[in-house]
């Protein structure tokens, strides 16, 4: 969620609809919708300083009607006494949304020490909820939030010239701010925040070199991203097949780490109708998630090491310095969020480059998934996080490009899967899909992640059962025919959106394709194929066997049927 603007930022009057679009209507870290000023605002206010701070609005029920709240003298005594019991300082404005009043509460970050509730209590804001920390995750948060950040430290015997202005300028841009000439270099970081004290006298620091030097490394001498392009799959070995280093100011160190990348990695194309589509070997933004992550979470009190870009034929790996931040671990990373550096942070929302850790992770799974990808794979120690990435996917480049355009069903990966197997074969049967799905059958044994929602307590043929409908009722999917002949083929909006495939297949075609894939083909097989009972299955292999289509050898209960003209027994076989 984008980072609700500051009171003082807000126009004094706004309409209703000015007011939504600034604010939206979903809570979330840094926004809290209150009817009033109830007592609970004694934990949101504690939370928001814990996390990343926020505005509290006032005036606004659950149902996101703008109920009003007038700034009496009562409600400014009762805001300032709950925020003086949390000892957090806090800014309280009244504005007009149409002609109701509503009062915002501005709560900021608290950094270098602990903000508790009056009754002891740790809490950090977690959505639109104030949970709190406990155990070992409570310890490792008051660490981290009672030591200056690296990125903090001032840098020693800095100059204008060494930061670039052109980057710093598109900062300032983005954040609507008038751009720095050459000799407001200075003034213009202390505007960012980003000197030690924040005025135009003060000294830049660490953040502000990783940020916008032309060579951080002038000032802490391994910030830079080593590369290396290995051959082979496996191990620490392999022929070192191109190496770089990329260093300068973060954004350009992140464009250099994508051309390096493009550079040692596969490229395809794929016709979709009359378009030709580019699909890259690793989706684009989950590259540019997983390097810009490395560089804002890395811990930058260790000068001595390197973010490092590992790439080999079937994977890559980004491995960033230090552990985990706070409170942070591999099971609560895509809910919970801690930054190491705020003032790198701060600066990369400006640009749109992040929102939060547990945010980006989350489009790095969604986005893999929609690629039909295994998803990304952490890693963590005491000494560096490292996320891999692994090339291939369930489906051909293909489909891949097809299903892109279907981005705005919002599909889930085994719709995606189901959707690209029957564009490729025409339609499917509730058994081929329960064939095709095997975390139907086995929890998590593809590592793909499918049928994430699909009711893990079921029985796996519910499991099929219940995607199959919900791709029906989602109007992705139509099922055709009855009882034993049931299968489900494209819906037209699917064709219409996307183009379609191969034609559904009659049941000739099915036993013929399984006895060519297979070899050959029994009567128990074939019913389990088409799902009709045996009897229905033997007539029909015998209709195609006195066709001359397939070739039937063995006695009645040992029959099988077999394809022309390469793959049948020898005469003399008795099955």
């Amino acid at each position: 969620m984008p980072s609700p603007p500051r009171s003082s930022e807000i126009p004094k009057h706004l309409t209703p609809d000015a007011f939504w679009s600034l604010f939206g209507r979903i809570e979330h870290e840094q926004l809290d919708f209150k009817r009033g000023v109830p007592q609970d605002v004694l934990e949101t206010i504690p939370a928001m300083a814990m996390t990343e701070g926020g505005v509290i609005v006032c005036g606004v029920n659950d149902q996101r009607e703008i109920t009003g709240c007038l700034l009496s003298q009562n409600t400014l005594d009762r805001i300032k006494r709950f925020a003086n019991e949390c000892d957090v300082a806090v800014e309280v404005r009244q504005v007009e949304v149409g002609e109701t009043s509503v009062v915002l509460v501005d709560v900021p970050r608290i950094e270098g020490r602990i903000v508790t509730t009056p009754n002891g209590r740790l809490l950090r804001r977690v959505g639109g909820d104030c949970q709190p920390l406990r155990g070992d995750a409570l310890m490792r948060f008051v660490q981290a939030q009672s030591q200056r950040p690296a990125e903090d430290e001032a840098l020693s015997s800095p100059d204008p010239s060494d930061f670039d202005l052109e980057t710093i300028n598109k900062v300032l841009e983005a954040a609507g701010r008038p751009p720095a000439s050459e000799d407001r270099i200075l003034a213009a970081l202390a505007d960012l925040k980003l000197t030690r004290p924040a005025t135009p006298a003060g000294n830049p620091v660490r953040a502000a070199a990783v940020l916008f030097a032309r060579d951080p490394r002038k000032f802490l001498p391994r910030a830079a991203v080593q590369l290396v392009r290995r051959a082979g799959r496996k191990g620490l070995g392999g022929t070192v097949l191109a190496r770089d280093e990329c260093s300068g100011p973060l954004v350009t160190t992140l464009r250099c780490c994508m051309r390096f990348i493009a550079g040692n990695t596969r490229r395809f194309e794929a016709v979709i109708g009359t378009r030709r589509e580019a699909l890259s070997e690793y989706p684009e933004s989950v590259l540019r998630e997983a390097i810009v992550n490395a560089l804002a979470h890395r811990d930058y009190g260790l000068v001595g090491a390197t973010v490092d870009i590992t790439v080999r034929d079937d994977h890559l790996t980004i491995r960033s310095p230090g552990p985990l931040p706070g409170h942070i671990t591999l099971e609560n990373m895509r809910t919970e969020h801690f930054s190491r550096n705020p003032k790198i942070m701060a600066v990369l929302k400006t640009l749109r480059l992040v929102e939060e850790f547990g945010d980006g992770v989350d489009r790095m799974f969604a986005e893999m998934a929609s690629r039909l990808m295994r998803p990304p794979e952490f890693d963590a120690n005491a000494d560096s996080v490292t996320v891999t990435l692994r090339s291939g996917s369930r489906v051909p480049v293909e489909d891949q490009a097809w299903l892109r355009q279907l981005a705005d069903f919002d599909l889930a990966a085994e719709h995606r899967l189901l959707l690209a197997t029957v564009r490729r074969r025409g339609d499917i049967t509730r058994r081929e899909a329960s064939n095709l799905l095997p975390e139907a059958r086995v929890a998590g044994s593809s590592g793909y992640g499918y049928g994430e929602g699909s009711g893990s307590g079921a029985s796996p043929e519910a499991r099929v059962a219940r995607s199959l409908q919900e791709a029906v009722d989602r109007g992705l999917l139509e099922r055709i025919g009855k009882r034993g002949g049931v299968r489900y083929v494209l819906s037209p909006a699917v064709i219409f959106r996307a183009g379609g495939g191969a034609a559904p297949m009659g049941w000739e075609q099915r036993l013929l394709r399984e006895i060519r894939e297979r070899g050959s083909l029994s009567t128990a097989e074939a019913s389990v194929l088409l799902e009709i009972p045996r009897s229905s299955a033997r007539r029909r292999l015998n209709q195609l066997a006195s066709s001359g289509e397939v070739l039937a050898r063995g006695r009645t209960r040992a029959r099988r049927y077999y394809a022309l003209p390469t793959t049948a027994p020898p005469e003399n076989e008795d099955g």
